[in-house]
């Protein structure tokens, strides 16, 4: 495909998009799209561009907290702007580079020199305002405000039940943070770290999923 049919299938797309957001607007910009190419495709690519993040900025029907904005197929999550997910995803982003440290985050809420999985977790937690106390992979279910599920910015998957080698990771806001557990094509095995979406297959030996109440 030549560079000006490129440009001339992107200046579709966001016609195509805009006709989503204002049919008017897409109508409008139908009527103006040049058809010669070259530097006339792309002016009318900046233009169409522009008008598209106007319309996506204040019309009614834009995405709300909470909800995914599929607009040029990028899927963004809204949780940060929930203060208390940007709490928590403060605290975890300040821990990171932490080293796995067994039995590490449990002597309370100070600065520690390491965590080990439920230490970070539970640190996190309470900076959203949960937990009054950190507690490890069996304890953390019961705990009050601890719901059962996942949830809508941040979900906790926990290896608690007998048999299972406890471990716990959390998802906040669509990023996902893990301390120790066994490394995988999405990171982990070290200490306090960022990693990319896990397989479905290791989610799926977490047999306790979790969120906070609200979240």
């Amino acid at each position: 495909m030549s560079f000006e049919a490129a440009v001339g299938r992107i200046d579709q797309i966001l016609q195509l998009q805009q006709s989503m957001f204002s049919p008017a607007a897409a109508s409008a910009g139908a009527a103006t799209t040049s058809t010669s190419g070259g530097a006339g495709m792309s002016t009318n690519f900046a233009s169409a561009l522009a008008t598209a993040q106007g319309v996506a900025g204040t019309t009614g029907t834009a995405p709300t907290i909470g909800t995914a904005s599929t607009l040029d197929g990028v899927v963004s999550a809204a949780g940060a702007s929930n203060p208390q997910v940007a709490d928590m995803i403060n605290e975890a982003n300040s821990l990171v580079g932490k080293p796995y440290v067994y039995g590490g985050g449990h002597s309370g809420w100070g600065a520690q020199s390491g965590y080990d999985c439920s230490g970070f977790v539970s640190a996190v937690l309470h900076a959203g305002g949960y937990l009054s106390s950190p507690q490890d992979t069996v304890s953390l279910p019961s705990q009050a405000g601890m719901a059962s599920g996942p949830g809508q910015y941040v979900t906790v998957y926990d290896r608690a039940l007998p048999g299972q080698s406890g471990h716990v990771i959390i998802s906040i806001d669509g990023q996902f943070y893990e301390s120790g557990g066994s490394h995988g094509a999405w990171g982990g095995g070290g200490g306090v770290e960022k990693i990319a979406t896990p397989s479905a297959a290791y989610l799926a030996t977490f047999g306790t999923v979790l969120h906070p109440e609200g979240l």
